[in-house]
């Protein structure tokens, strides 16, 4: 079953089941709660809904609230039957880092945005109503709904132009692939017992800018990475209306041990 508030992209599989449900309007969280006890069965959750972009959060941080504190808590405690429960957060909760540290899960958290602490206050209503969290680095892809272009589809169109394509140089995540980073979300709920790690970060082995993400993008399509300019994150002013961290390195020990991997690597 997958609830969404909006884009619903019907499938022909009778594995799936599409639901409207916004998550900030009670009466359809609770009417999805309704339903769900009727199967009368047990629930793996993944909880993807945010209202995520930092400048957003920032300008209207009401909204924001409604949808990432408000709206969880109410989802939290209408859910049951849930076997497992999984919330998607990020290495924002971290703050700013350097490339010689790797934030562990452990670590003090100390975001330097709205929307970090947001996610710093759901992940411990998550964690404060028994269930997990996944910390989740920068993710890129194609993206699946020709509707919806992903910043790797703005990349690639730009530079198949022949454009010049500037990216941060000097801002460093451990960056992931969507398909990777799903695969490794559910090969958690597979493997899923109550000894599971209540936090952990699903992170890649590699320190990656996105000056290397860019590039790698042009190398797989043959286009010459000349059109993928470096750029300083000290002249990031103009392009964030608020505070980003320049580098939050994740540690990924953590998981590998909980899933029993021996690297974590990028597919793009």
């Amino acid at each position: 079953m997958i609830a969404v508030a909006r884009n619903i992209e019907e499938s022909t599989s009778e594995r799936v089941n599409w639901i409207k449900c916004d998550i900030s309007v009670e009466t359809e969280v609770n009417a999805l709660c309704e339903e769900l006890k009727k199967k009368e069965t047990t629930y793996n959750v993944i909880y993807l809904a945010a209202y995520h972009h930092p400048d957003l959060v920032a300008k209207n941080p009401k909204i924001a609230w409604d949808v990432n504190i408000t709206a969880l808590a109410r989802f939290l405690n209408c859910m049951e039957d849930v076997r497992c429960f999984f919330y998607s957060s990020t290495d924002t909760v971290y703050g700013n880092g350097s490339t010689d540290v790797h934030f562990k899960e452990t670590d003090v958290v100390d975001p330097v945005n709205l929307y970090g602490k947001h996610k710093v206050l759901a992940e411990q209503l998550v964690t404060g109503y028994g269930y997990n969290v996944v910390r989740y680095p920068f993710l890129i892809a194609p993206s699946l709904v020709k509707s919806k272009k992903h910043f790797y589809d703005q990349i690639l169109e730009t530079i198949e132009k022949g454009d010049t394509m500037e990216m941060f140089a000097d801002s460093y995540r451990s960056t992931l692939d969507f398909g990777t980073a799903a695969s490794l979300l559910v090969k958690s709920i597979e493997q899923y017992t109550k000894d599971f790690p209540k936090i952990v970060n699903i992170a890649g082995d590699d320190d990656l800018s996105k000056y290397d993400v860019g590039c790698m993008i042009a190398k797989k399509h043959g286009i010459s990475t000349d059109l993928v300019k470096p750029i300083s994150m000290a002249g990031s002013q103009g392009i964030f209306g608020v505070k980003r961290a320049q580098s939050a390195l994740m540690d990924n020990t953590k998981v590998k041990e909980a899933l029993g991997l021996a690297e974590i690597k990028i597919n793009l």
